[in-house]
């Protein structure tokens, strides 16, 4: 065909081999409550918080300033794939309360990042960890923080360097949402998909002992 000896594609008329099923997982309510628990650092549970509650991608946690951060409005202004932009509501209050606490601690400025960049430097024959505020934490030292994290071990203890994707936690926030109101729109809203079939067919799941429940509800004999 590329030789222009063939009229037309004659792959063309075989059908293409259908997709696997997503096999995916979630946290348990009690799972996320016992990872944020278990940091020392406010900035660590503030973070875990924007990814397991708010959906946020890790990309998008990387360029999260504290300037991003409306307290009065309680918005988050972040950017996503394609350098969109759009706000992210967080109305719970012990959210922002800890969040001023860990400005006024650790005397953040506008233009710091919550996940800053920070780099083992010896002195005086051990490692301290220094921290760039002006910088975002690079790609692999976020997903050996988050390995850390979700594993559920405080700050002081090593980091282990696998375990479960961090891409699990917006997943479980999408979920999370939709089991208890069981509105689709809301779950694409807060995950910010163009499409609600991308939200209802790859980032959650109705299963059976829900779907029992609401034709409960739904229907009547």
């Amino acid at each position: 065909m590329l030789r222009g000896k063939l009229r037309g594609d004659p792959t063309l008329a075989i059908g293409r081999a259908k997709k696997r099923a997503v096999f995916r997982t979630t946290f348990t309510t009690d799972q996320m409550r016992a990872i944020v628990a278990a940091q020392d650092d406010a900035r660590d549970r503030i973070a875990l918080r924007l990814l397991l509650n708010y959906g946020l991608r890790n990309g998008t946690l990387q360029k999260v300033q504290f300037k991003r951060l409306d307290h009065l409005r309680k918005r988050l202004t972040i950017f996503t794939k394609g350098e969109k932009i759009r706000e992210v509501p967080i109305p719970h209050t012990p959210f922002w309360f800890e969040l001023e606490r860990l400005i006024v601690e650790t005397e953040a400025q506008p233009s710091h990042y919550l996940l800053q960049r920070q780099k083992a430097i010896p002195r005086r024959g051990r490692n301290m960890m220094h921290r760039f505020p002006e910088k975002p934490m690079g790609a692999h030292g976020l997903h050996d923080w988050w390995f850390a994290a979700s594993n559920a071990r405080p700050s002081s203890r090593p980091a282990p360097r696998s375990g479960e994707r961090m891409h699990k936690a917006r997943h479980s926030a999408g979920q999370r949402v939709l089991d208890a109101t069981g509105n689709l729109k809301a779950v694409q809203k807060l995950l910010g998909h163009e499409s609600i079939q991308t939200t209802g067919d790859i980032y959650t799941d109705w299963d059976i002992d829900q779907l029992a429940e609401t034709l409960l509800e739904a229907v009547d004999e």
